[in-house]
C-alpha cells in the first residue's frame, strides 16, 4: 500500500504490550518517501473515537493499535467510508485479529499493513450501538463487567471470572426471534452475537461464523455439566463447541430479544448497560480492512 497516509491510534494502557517504543517501530518499518505516518496516543476514554472521525477523509489508513474496545471505537465511524481500518492488535484477548490471522507481534502487525490487501467485511449493530467482533448477554456479559472492574489483564483473570459466574450466575428467561419470525422464549446460560468467530484468547464460539456472509451467527449456550466442563474448554478452543451437543446456532439478519429487565451486554469485550429489548442486526460489507 504505498503512497498512503497512515493515523495509528494508539491506547497506551491496553494489554500488556510497552508502547513507549512504538513510535521508533513505526519509523524503521515505514522510513522512506512511500508513506506519511502520525502516531497519537489516546489520552482517555473515547479518545480514539474522536480521532477516527477527524481521520475520515484526511488519511487514507487508520490503525488500531490496542485490544478490542480500542478496534471498536475507532472501526464505528469509519463504516460506510473509503477509510480503511488497519489492526495492530496489542490487547489482552484480540478476538477479531485471531478470526482474521492478523499476527499479534507488533513487527509482524506493521509489515501487514504495509503489504497487505483490502477487504470489505460485515459489521453490526445492538440497539444502534456498533460492534465489530461479538456482542452478548448471560454468561458472557458478566464476565466482560467482571473483568472490566478487575485491574489485572491476561487470560487468567478472564478465565476466573468465567469459572466463577459458572457456579453463580443465574440466566434470565428471554424471549428471542430471528428475521421477524415468531418468536421463541428460552433460558440459555449466553447468547452470542457473532460476527467473527470468537472472543479472543483463541475461544471460538461460533465455529461457522464468516466476516463476509451479510449474517449474525446467534450462538445460545446452555450450562454445561461440571464434568463436561474439560472437553467443552477444549473444544472452545479448537473451534468445535457445535460438537459438544450444549450450542444451538441460528444465521440471521435481524435479531430481536426481549428480557425480564434492563442489564449489561457485552460489546467487543466492553459491558455496556442496555434497555430490557434488544435490536441487532447486520451491516453487510461495511468496513475495509487491511488482511493477509
Amino acid at each position: 500500500m504505498a503512497n498512503r497516509r497512515i493515523l495509528f491510534i494508539v491506547n497506551p494502557i491496553s494489554g500488556h504490550h510497552d508502547k513507549r517504543r512504538f513510535r521508533e517501530q513505526v519509523a524503521r518499518e515505514f522510513g522512506g518517501g512511500d508513506f506519511s505516518c502520525e502516531v497519537v496516543f489516546t489520552e482517555r476514554a473515547g479518545h480514539a473515537a474522536e480521532l477516527s472521525a477527524e481521520a475520515v477523509g484526511v488519511y487514507d489508513v487508520v490503525a488500531a493499535v490496542g485490544g478490542d474496545g480500542t478496534l471498536n471505537e475507532v472501526a464505528r465511524n469509519l463504516v460506510g467510508t473509503d477509510t480503511v481500518l488497519a489492526v495492530i492488535p496489542c490487547g489482552s484477548g484480540n478476538g477479531l485479529a485471531r478470526c482474521l490471522h492478523i499476527p499479534t507481534d507488533t513487527g509482524r502487525a506493521l509489515r501487514l499493513l504495509r503489504n497487505g490487501s483490502v477487504r470489505r467485511i460485515d459489521t453490526a449493530t445492538v440497539n444502534g450501538r456498533f460492534f465489530l467482533s461479538v456482542a452478548g448477554i448471560g454468561l458472557d456479559a458478566q464476565t466482560a463487567y467482571d473483568f472490566d472492574q478487575d485491574p489485572r489483564r491476561g487470560f487468567m483473570t478472564y478465565a476466573h471470572y468465567v469459572a466463577t459466574n459458572y457456579f453463580h450466575y443465574k440466566p434470565d428467561t428471554v424471549t428471542i426471534a430471528f428475521d421477524g419470525d415468531e418468536p421463541v422464549t428460552c433460558c440459555p446460560f449466553l447468547i452470542t452475537f457473532a460476527n467473527s468467530n470468537q472472543y479472543g484468547y483463541n475461544a471460538v464460539i461460533a465455529p461457522h461464523a464468516s466476516l463476509q456472509d451479510g449474517l449474525i451467527d446467534v450462538c445460545m449456550l446452555s450450562r454445561p455439566t461440571l464434568l463436561s466442563i474439560p472437553s467443552t474448554v477444549t473444544r472452545l478452543l479448537h473451534g468445535r463447541l457445535d460438537k459438544t451437543g450444549y450450542l444451538t446456532e441460528v444465521q440471521a439478519k435481524t435479531i430481536t430479544v426481549e428480557r425480564p429487565a434492563p442489564g449489561v451486554v457485552n460489546i467487543d469485550g466492553d459491558p455496556v448497560m442496555m434497555d430490557a429489548f434488544l435490536d441487532v442486526r447486520i451491516l453487510p460489507h461495511s468496513l475495509n480492512i487491511i488482511v493477509t
